[in-house]
């Protein structure tokens, strides 16, 4: 069976959380899929080697027996662009591209090359998502975002690259496909993409647990203090507020599971956002306190004593609020319950035996 190349438009897409979703309906199947990411532009260190991490992830997901250098051949380390501009030398690369696809083949009847990016991306060293393809002898699912023109055409353009590199494209992914429009840009789309070519392989709609993320990765990722609740940071955030508004009013807002974010000069605006998330439990939401903290005694005692996390950033009100419009977190292996709604999307929203005829052919 020809491996399956999950590229896409855009950054953010949903390249991972498709692949992911392919891998669990794959298994369930009997398929034994393999894994691959041959490009990794975050990487980490893992198993001795410096691995993308959508790799570890998977490697983790489906406890893998490959040799997970093989997920992740190539890391673009800092300087590594620039260095190989001014020594072009692709071939030692390509040949660990293919190595390891011929590795992974070995343990599994298919697999799951997933891309980085846009068709485009890693051009500036040989290696775009079409020269990759190509190099694996793969079919191409590309993924992009839910809407109608602005796809259509991003979809149009990464064709031609691949075509340019004569690689097959399946069809498109559409996701993120908000409830209130489905119907009209599942249909609309599909029209679309028969008129450049290609066709629909599924629409999936818009999940908003997908997009829930707990304090801990605020933390990592901003490496924001923590004042208080060091025992819940693995509260769940799904939705962000700024307290800037008269106390009483702001409680108007706080739901079970909100950040709050609060200057740390309003100490009545943060005694009332305390209050009304103790009212759900310790176990919901958090705050952040911008700006230079001054906080006395009686306070940070009602801090400790509620257990709710709080979180310390120098920065201004605006600048941590405006981070967290539409602020995206890598699915983690702890993340169970997203990555069953990914099998369940995929399962019920993706043609799956058109795309495995295809590859069977």
């Amino acid at each position: 069976m020809k491996p399956i190349y999950v590229s896409a438009t855009v950054q953010d897409s949903g390249k991972t959380s498709l692949s992911l979703g392919l891998m669990q309906v794959l298994h369930a199947r009997g398929l034994n899929p393999g894994y691959s990411k041959p490009v990794g532009q975050h990487y980490v260190h893992y198993h001795d080697h410096y691995i993308d991490e959508d790799a570890v992830l998977v490697h983790k997901i489906f406890d893998m027996v490959d040799d997970p250098y093989c997920l992740s051949p190539i890391a673009v380390k800092r300087g590594f662009t620039r260095e190989f501009i001014f020594n072009p030398n692709v071939a030692p690369l390509e040949k660990e591209i293919t190595d390891c696809a011929r590795r992974l083949s070995e343990n599994h009847p298919m697999l799951i090359i997933e891309g980085t990016g846009h068709a485009g991306v890693g051009s500036c060293f040989s290696l775009s998502n079409a020269r990759v393809a190509e190099l694996i002898g793969t079919k191409v699912i590309i993924v992009t975002s839910g809407g109608i023109g602005k796809p259509i055409d991003e979809v149009a353009v990464n064709m031609s690259l691949f075509k340019n590199h004569d690689v097959e494209i399946l069809g498109v992914v559409l996701n993120k496909v908000l409830h209130s429009k489905y119907e009209k840009i599942t249909k609309t789309v599909s029209r679309g993409l028969q008129n450049i070519g290609t066709r629909l392989l599924g629409s999936i709609p818009y999940v908003p647990e997908l997009t829930y993320f707990q304090v801990a990765q605020l933390v990592e990722k901003y490496d924001y203090e923590v004042i208080s609740g060091a025992d819940a940071l693995s509260n769940r955030i799904e939705r962000v507020i700024v307290s800037a508004m008269q106390p009483e009013k702001a409680r108007e807002y706080i739901q079970e599971n909100t950040l709050v974010i609060i200057p740390s000069d309003r100490p009545e605006n943060i005694r009332t956002s305390l209050e009304e998330l103790s009212s759900y439990g310790k176990a919901t939401g958090a705050i952040i306190l911008s700006g230079e903290l001054e906080l006395d005694s009686a306070l940070q005692g009602y801090l400790e004593e509620s257990g709710i996390p709080v979180l310390a950033s120098r920065e201004d009100t605006f600048s941590i609020s405006a981070r967290m419009v539409d602020l995206e977190f890598k699915i983690r292996s702890f993340d169970r319950d997203k990555i069953q709604i990914l099998k369940d999307l995929t399962e019920e929203y993706v043609d799956l035996d058109y795309i495995l005829n295809a590859l069977d052919e």
